[in-house]
């Protein structure tokens, strides 16, 4: 397995270099240790023509207006061409397959993201991470997180711990890699998969856990509101789990309890957490799903601005696409997710159980996200990967017709869904059309946006094409066509914007002694060519990826031998 070592220095000549500058204070009284956008000071990212010189040991040890090459050194012309960052994903899901390397090829959760500018990713998303984790208990929580994360052999879960599983990861992943520990993970190795309140002792014993996470590393705590056993917390079990991460300066990732009908109300719970607890707080791909629900984007973005100017630190991500990803156990209302797997399946087995699913569907919007409703029904909804071959990439819709089944609301068409859903233990994962282009645009305008993909690898099913496009799409179309943000601004949110909402030190930055995590790209020529029909298409655009200093993109296309990025901790690499 190649390692970064020996490497031929270079000099990159003409481009135009993307700089961070700190422009003002937006609020008074911040720690100067933190970095700018966490400290709740304004920045932005300008663009100046220099040239970048990387040394043999994959870190750039030179900035200046005209470099010329040494004896020994690759000279890259790169007139016309941005030279950035490497692009962060302050939203992945590649968690476990960052782990599986084929050989010298980069591991299956890397590949995508190199391929479209990324050097860097966040993990334990959405409440779930891969660590920590019992013995007893390891097989249930594999298939729990399956549809978000994906599957992989048993025996290749060498770790149990937060930090066994960072160090497992930074043996085998081509890009830098950090994450959060996932609130659905922690409540579900102190309680199970119990609907009720903690005891003190249990929340203690959560808070302990949290708190050795971030010792090992984590950078925060995450929790998906609408996924089981998170969904089951009350505001103030968010709150006393958000004092620990603020006691550590960390960062609360939150997908928020309805991105839908209650989604004003949810935007308002997560921020009041923050202003309690005095947690950071990063709204996970923030949106308004479902077509009544588009008009409340305002009301969001004044809430957000109002609890700002009072002094909550925010921040916030979002990816380009109308149509989102998540495993589809999210069609099912909560109550039928409690307990265990076996009782899950059990309880779907039975018709009686059945036709109270149907009838809960087809008319409660409000006490869970409801995903079919804001979808749009079957139509709107489309099989992203499961077990059952063949079913992949087409609509739930049409998985019913197929079964002879005509009326769409009829219980016979929510049975085939269902049968799916038990025949594949819950493991299958959707695309769902629910946003609207224009709202896109305004949130990812914010000056505390940055980009996540949220994109699940599906390496075997028919993946939503932001694993391949995100970050490219959003310099194609939000910033060349629509002119939703300049290029600037959107190099910022993806790069030294990201690393500080993350709070990770040391990244999104081209700076002397800092490792060569670089994207070189052409701004007017860069664009995502993967769709939902053929979700795999590379983009265009990307004429090299380097991380510390060795080149894994060229030409648009993975090097050979793709090496395993340098390990350290999440503070320093």
């Amino acid at each position: 397995m190649s390692t970064v070592a020996g490497l031929q220095p270079f000099v990159v000549r003409g481009a135009q270099v993307v700089t961070t500058t700190v422009v003002t204070a937006a609020r008074g009284n911040e720690d100067p240790a933190l970095s700018a956008t966490a400290a709740g000071y304004e920045a932005q990212s300008e663009l100046v023509g220099m040239d970048v010189r990387v040394d043999a040991s994959g870190r750039v040890c030179e900035i200046a207006p005209d470099i010329s090459g040494l004896e020994g050194e690759e000279v890259i012309e790169a007139a016309g061409l941005v030279l950035s960052p490497g692009f962060i994903d302050l939203h992945s899901h590649s968690d476990l397959y960052a782990l599986e390397r084929d050989g010298e090829q980069a591991p299956l959760g890397d590949q995508p993201k190199l391929l479209q500018g990324c050097t860097a990713q966040v993990f334990g998303q959405d409440g779930i991470s891969a660590a920590p984790v019992n013995e007893e208990e390891l097989a249930d929580f594999a298939a729990m997180i399956a549809g978000l994360d994906g599957s992989i052999p048993l025996d290749s879960w060498t770790w149990r711990s937060f930090g066994e599983y960072q160090a497992a990861l930074r043996q085998v992943a081509s890009t830098r890699v950090a994450g959060l520990v996932g609130h659905s993970t922690i409540r579900r190795l102190v309680m199970g998969m119990e609907n009720r309140p903690p005891t003190q002792q249990e929340l203690e014993k959560m808070a302990a856990l949290i708190d050795q996470a971030m010792r090992e590393g984590a950078l925060g705590l995450s929790s998906g509101l609408v996924y089981v056993p998170a969904a089951y917390a009350k505001t103030g079990e968010l709150v006393a789990l958000c004092e620990v991460v603020a006691r550590r300066g960390g960062r609360f990732f939150v997908h928020v309890r309805s991105e839908s009908d209650g989604v004003v109300e949810a935007t308002r719970e997560v921020l009041e957490v923050a202003r309690r607890s005095g947690v950071h707080l990063h709204y996970s791909h923030i949106k308004t799903a479902g077509k009544p629900n588009w008009g409340h984007a305002d009301t969001m973005l004044s809430l957000i601005e109002e609890y700002r100017q009072s002094g909550v630190s925010i921040t916030a991500d979002v990816h380009p696409y109308t149509a989102g990803s998540t495993t589809a156990a999210v069609l099912l209302p909560p109550w039928v997710l409690e307990g265990d797997m076996r009782k899950a399946m059990a309880r779907l087995a039975v018709p009686e159980v059945r036709q109270r699913i149907r009838s809960q569907i087809l008319t409660d919007t409000k006490s869970w996200d409801n995903w079919w409703a804001f979808s749009g029904g079957w139509e709107g909804l489309h099989i992203a990967d499961a077990a059952r071959e063949g079913v992949a990439g087409q609509s739930f819709a049409q998985l019913i017709k197929d079964e002879g089944v005509s009326d769409l609301h009829s219980q016979q068409a929510f049975d085939v869904v269902f049968d799916l859903l038990g025949q594949c233990d819950l493991n299958v994962s959707l695309i769902s059309f629910n946003n609207v282009e224009e709202n896109i645009a305004r949130f990812m305008a914010q000056p505390y946006t940055g980009i996540g993909s949220d994109a699940l690898v599906n390496p075997h099913g028919h993946p939503h094409p932001r694993l391949y496009g995100t970050f490219p799409r959003v310099l194609g179309r939000y910033v060349r066509q629509l002119h939703a943000l300049d290029l600037g601004q959107a190099v910022h949110s993806m790069t030294s914007g990201a690393a500080s909402a993350a709070g990770w030190v040391g990244r999104g930055v081209i700076e002397v002694g800092k490792p060569a995590d670089l994207v070189l790209f052409d701004p007017n020529n860069i664009e995502d060519r993967a769709t939902y029909d053929s979700p795999r298409l590379s983009p265009v655009g990307i004429e090299r990826v380097w991380v510390g200093g060795r080149a894994v993109v060229v030409a648009g296309k993975l090097s050979q031998a793709v090496p395993v990025a340098e390990t350290g901790s999440a503070s320093t690499i």
